[in-house]
Formats: structure tokens, sequence, C-alpha cells
């Protein structure tokens, strides 16, 4: 009985010289496939190896980054700004497998200009309000200490 977890234990046959324990000669020409099965490294029906293109496809490389790190970043700051940002990001993958390989990168673009004009925006208005406090502080310190004397 053969052990199908590894390697068959118990004494081994000697085999003639000349030979591996498979059977096949160190030397020579290369053993045939059986029937049906392809050599490693090839594919059946003369596809190409996994990860290349097929012939007559052209290759266009890999999409291009969706940006939705830049729609996620303005939802915090300014999300009226971040919604067009992640719909623009969200639709670069569909137009990607589609074909529509320039509209996929205008998509990407897109999302990314949306998406700094949101942090921009965002941070300048939290920059202002923080601004503001700060003033009004200072004013409310000023008018508590000048006091009125009535």
């Amino acid at each position: 009985m053969t052990n199908p977890y590894g390697p068959p234990s118990g004494p081994q046959p000697e085999q003639p010289y000349g030979q591996q324990p498979g059977g096949y000669p160190q030397s020579g020409p290369i053993p045939q496939q059986p029937y049906g099965q392809q050599p490693y490294g090839q594919q059946p029906y003369g596809q190409p190896p996994y990860g290349q293109q097929p012939y007559g496809m052209p290759n266009y490389g890999v999409p291009p980054n969706n940006n939705i790190g830049w729609g996620i970043g303005s939802i915090f700051l300014c999300w009226p700004f971040a919604i067009p940002s992640l719909i623009k990001a969200t639709s670069v993958q569909n137009l990607w497998a589609q074909g529509q390989f320039q509209q996929s990168q205008e998509a990407a673009d897109e999302a990314k200009k949306w998406g700094k004009i949101g942090i921009i925006v965002g941070a300048a208005a939290y920059g202002l309000l923080i601004l503001l406090y700060v003033v009004l502080i200072i004013i409310g310190f000023a008018t508590a200490v000048s006091g009125s004397t009535y």
C-alpha cells in the first residue's frame, strides 16, 4: 500500500545504475508528458502564461490610482466636496474594466481634484474658525480687564 502523505516508508528497492528513483534516466531526452497534461509553464491551446495579455489585445498596464483617499480625507473636513470625489473614485475601476481607459484616467484625476478642493476648503474654514475663536477670547479678556466703573 502506498502512503498518500509522503514518501514511501520502509526499505527501498535498488535502482539500476544511471536511473533516478522515478525511473527516468539521469541524462538524455526529457520524458514526454502523459496525454492531456501540459509541461510546466505552458498553457493549453496556445494561451499565454499567467499575467500576460492574449495575442491581439493591447497591453494598457495597470488601472490608474482611484485617489479614494482624497475623498475619504475630505469627508472629515468638508463633506460637500467629498461626494463628487467619492463618486468619481468609485467609477475608475468600472471604466477600466469596460475598456474606457481615457475616461478612467479622467475620473481618477477628477476624484483627486475634488478631494483636494474639499481638504483645502475644509482646512481653511477650520483655520478661520479657530482664528475667530481666538479673536473673540482676546476681545472678551480685554473687555473684562478694562471693566466698567459705574
